[in-house]
Order: C-alpha cells, then sequence, then structure tokens
C-alpha cells in the first residue's frame, strides 16, 4: 500500500475540513487505507491525481464515493441500549402527555445506514401497542449518499442485528437467507435524505427529539459549535437532545443535563 505525502494528506485534510467541517488529522492511516483501493480502482498512478479527480468535481460519482470512504458509518440496532430505553420511558411517555394529537418527529442527524432510525421506530411500535399516540414521523439525514442508499434498502447482515431482541427478529424483520430486512410498518414511518449538517438549510422543521451521536466529535470546533446551533434551533421546546456516551454538551444555559450524555431544551428566553 502506498501512503499519502505530506502535501496529499494536508491537501485532504483542508478539503474535508472545508466542505464537511471534519478535523481528520489524527486519521492518517484511516484516510491512506480507505483511499489507497479507490486510488487503485480508477487506475490513479497517485493519490494526487485521485485527489485532482475528487477537487474537480466533474464526475459526482467519484465525488460521492470520497466522501463515503472518508466518513465513518459504523453502527448497529440497539447501539447505546441505555439512551434508547429513555427514549421508550421518558422521552414517549412526556411526547404523550404534552403532544397528545399532531405528529411527532424524531430526527437522526448522522444516521449511517439507517439502524438507528429503524431502532427508534421498532421502539414507537412498540409503544403504539399500549398507548394511542399520533402519527410519528422520523428522519435520518446523512452526508454519504452511499449511506443513504442502503438505509433506504432496510436489509442487514445478522451481525447488525446481534442486539436485537429475539421477538423483535421475528415481529419487526423479514429473514432471508443471509439477511434481516425491516417490515413495512417500520420502514413507512421513517424517511431519509442527504444532508451536510453544515449547511444551515440542511434541516427543515422542527423536531421533539433529536439523535445526533458520535458525529460532533468528528468535527473540528468551529463546525461543531455551528452544527449545534442548528440543532439547537431546530429542537422543539423542552425538546431532547442526545449525543454520543464521549461528547459533552457544555453549554448549560440553553440546555438542561439529564442522563447518559442526553440533554433537555430550555424553555427558550432570548433569540439566537
Amino acid at each position: 500500500m502506498d501512503h499519502l505525502t505530506d502535501r496529499e494528506f494536508d491537501r485532504i485534510c483542508t478539503y474535508l475540513s472545508r466542505t464537511l467541517g471534519l478535523n481528520m488529522q489524527s486519521k492518517r492511516v484511516l484516510l491512506e487505507c480507505r483511499l489507497s483501493h479507490e486510488r487503485e480502482r480508477l487506475g490513479c498512478v497517485s493519490f494526487s491525481s485521485y485527489f485532482d479527480m475528487v477537487e474537480r468535481g466533474a464526475d459526482p460519482e467519484i465525488t460521492n464515493r470520497f466522501i463515503d470512504l472518508a466518513t465513518t458509518h459504523y453502527t448497529y440496532f440497539l447501539r447505546g441500549r441505555e439512551q434508547f430505553d429513555f427514549l421508550r420511558t421518558v422521552a414517549l411517555p412526556e411526547l404523550e402527555r404534552s403532544r397528545p394529537r399532531r405528529t411527532w418527529n424524531i430526527l437522526c442527524a448522522g444516521c449511517s445506514t439507517g439502524e438507528e432510525c429503524y431502532t427508534a421506530s421498532m421502539i414507537v411500535e412498540d409503544y403504539s401497542r399500549d398507548h394511542a399516540i399520533p402519527p410519528v414521523r422520523i428522519t435520518g439525514v446523512d452526508v454519504s449518499s452511499a449511506a443513504i442508499a442502503k438505509a433506504r434498502q432496510a436489509v442487514y447482515h445478522p451481525m447488525h442485528v446481534e442486539k436485537v431482541p429475539s421477538h423483535w427478529l421475528s415481529d419487526y424483520f423479514t429473514h432471508t437467507g443471509e439477511t434481516y430486512a425491516a417490515t413495512a410498518p417500520i420502514r413507512r414511518r421513517v424517511a431519509f435524505a442527504q444532508a451536510n449538517l453544515c449547511d444551515p438549510g440542511a434541516l427543515r422543521r422542527r423536531y421533539d427529539l433529536i439523535i445526533c451521536r458520535n458525529v460532533i466529535i468528528y468535527f473540528d470546533e468551529r463546525t461543531r459549535e455551528q452544527v449545534l446551533d442548528n440543532l439547537y434551533r431546530h429542537l422543539a421546546v423542552s425538546g431532547y437532545l442526545i449525543l454520543g456516551r464521549a461528547e459533552i454538551l457544555r453549554d448549560r444555559a440553553r440546555f438542561d443535563y439529564r442522563k447518559d450524555s442526553v440533554y433537555q431544551k430550555r424553555p427558550e428566553a432570548t433569540t439566537l
């Protein structure tokens, strides 16, 4: 495997910071491994010639594949189970009391290949069996077009469903050969869109709950604050923002900390 020169590495990091707000300075080996195969597939003699193609943007597929390779999509069903338990035992009952008639909106920001969205949909499906709730709309957004395409298929290999309880596997999946497909009732309340969270116009509505886990840790500080400001603006008053376990929100003027990296938006006293 060829190695990135310092100049090539700096060039790629600068591009990812400028376009996606990603801080990849500690990810040199990861970028070398992931981009080497793509460079060879395209027949490029060097990383520089490959990245010339990416920057020119003449072929959107090459640019989209680069973004997909440079970003992380590790996920599985029920990852971070304690936070999903919070959704089941606290967030949904609160929504039932405070918003009994209008549609509940849930956002999965940085949804990768959809496991998080469908996990939320299964929890909602369980809850709806014992409670008369309004329609629930779950929106998943991710910068990777390839990840979004896989999410829409809703078909997963066994390793992605290892944490799924047996009654979910029988009730909410169709098992065919070596794959598990989410059933139509689970898929129906979920929609996906390709979007860059750094874009102020990426989000279109106000959400009662936002799940944004293991996403902002990859941003540089400036982009992280921009993204959090955008999520704040699109979160309903008293709504919940759920971050990854390694992600800490220090702005206590706008949020109250609940538990397990779950934050609740305070009533808005000032306009941002």
